[in-house]
């Protein structure tokens, strides 16, 4: 079967038009990237109609929603930067604290799901209350269960991997454990 010239030549018509409204300023972003009109379409082809997306306007629209996101626990946590002296185990510094303390709330540490100061959130459970789910709470507990992740949490669906998942060192999971131990005290 061969193509009728006719058709051949309409074809090239719809290339040249499809073309030409690429650089019609309104079908061009203000980066000069090529988008399709949704207020209302410029071409329809016989007996089409517009589409669902026409409903949601220009792509450039900045349309955001508020996240609300679960109350915090409120607890008796001090003031960011500042740590409560408590009876530490022997070995365990202030200074392994306030280090500690800085790495749970570093970029994309503990607290992105144990929450801020420890407060808990929908991935993990509060550190900073006296119950425990998975060990009893001492200090040793707490750095064998950093270092070695909890692969079957008691209540929550997600694992938590070993060291968080993040690339600490022994020396800071110590640390991190001196902190998580002193606001479950």
């Amino acid at each position: 079967m061969t193509v009728s010239r006719w058709a051949r030549s309409a074809g090239a018509v719809m290339m040249v038009v499809a073309a030409a409204a690429c650089g019609d300023p309104d079908t061009t972003d203000d980066r000069g990237y090529t988008k399709a009109p949704l207020e209302k379409p410029s071409v329809l082809i016989g007996g089409e109609r517009a589409g669902e997306m026409s409903q949601y306007g220009s792509p450039n629209r900045v349309v955001a929603e508020e996240l609300q996101l679960p109350e915090q626990v409120a607890t008796a946590e001090p003031p960011a930067g500042e740590v409560v002296a408590v009876d530490l185990p022997e070995g365990v510094t202030q200074e392994m604290v306030a280090a500690g303390q800085t790495i749970f709330g570093g970029p994309g540490m503990c607290f992105a799901c144990h929450g801020a100061n420890g407060a808990g959130g929908p991935l993990a459970p509060a550190l900073a209350d006296s119950e425990w789910l998975n060990i009893e709470g001492s200090y040793d507990e707490i750095v064998t269960i950093i270092t070695n992740g909890v692969a079957t949490p008691v209540q929550f669906a997600a694992a938590m991997p070993p060291r968080g998942g993040a690339p600490i060192t022994d020396e800071q999971v110590r640390e991190v454990a001196a902190y998580v131990y002193s606001i479950s005290r």
